[in-house]
């Protein structure tokens, strides 16, 4: 779940995006993901490696393989929101938006109205890493993310968009969004694992 302050910044991205500044709807998204991410660090905290990388036999993933999927997958989105802002820059074209853009809400992705999604093989977990090795990594990945697209914070991104993606015409600052949802989304399956029958207990 996420919390009110996270919600509250969600709120505010659907409801007063007309009105903000480019830097207040930068700041505004970013830290609604860094509050996701956050979150899903806290939650970690309670678990051991052993219980992290406990399979449920249903077929979901570990916790520690959630884990390196969402590593993964910061590196993926970085590099995308890097390219199509650089591209914009060196074009000067900072719209590229249809005319009349399809998409997701916020808040209909984090109800998961999507539906399923399966991860791309460049995002699937491989390696068996451990959650005490990964969990350091989280909050210094999206830093770094932070840091690569501040940058751009006084731009108006509204109509650029990256490639298309299953939620439909996303722009930067919905997928900068997206990047804590993804964190939600995931910190959902992972409580579900925890709660599954044979689940390991503390020691």
């Amino acid at each position: 779940m996420f919390s009110l302050t996270t919600a509250m910044l969600h709120s505010s991205i659907n409801d007063r995006s007309g009105m903000m500044s480019s830097e207040e709807m930068f700041d505004t998204v970013l830290e609604s993901a860094m509050n996701d991410r956050r979150e899903l660090i806290r939650f970690l905290g309670q678990f051991s490696d052993r219980q992290a990388q406990w399979e449920p036999p249903d077929g979901e993933w570990s916790i520690a393989q959630g884990i390196e999927h969402i590593l993964l997958t910061d590196g993926y989105a970085r590099g995308t929101l890097l390219k199509t802002l650089q591209e914009a820059e060196k074009l000067d074209r900072w719209n590229n938006a249809p005319e009349n853009p399809q998409k997701l809400t916020s808040a209909q992705l984090r109800r998961r109205e999507q539906g399923a999604v399966p991860s791309p093989d460049y995002l699937l977990p491989v390696k068996g890493r451990l959650l005490s090795e990964m969990v350091h990594a989280l909050m210094p990945s999206r830093e770094e993310t932070a840091a690569a697209l501040r940058p751009y914070r006084s731009r108006n991104l509204e109509s650029l968009l990256p490639p298309s993606t299953r939620y439909g015409d996303l722009n930067v600052y919905d997928r900068m969004a997206y990047m804590g949802i993804h964190d939600a989304l995931h910190h959902e399956q992972m409580e579900r694992v925890t709660k599954a029958e044979g689940f390991p207990q503390a020691n």
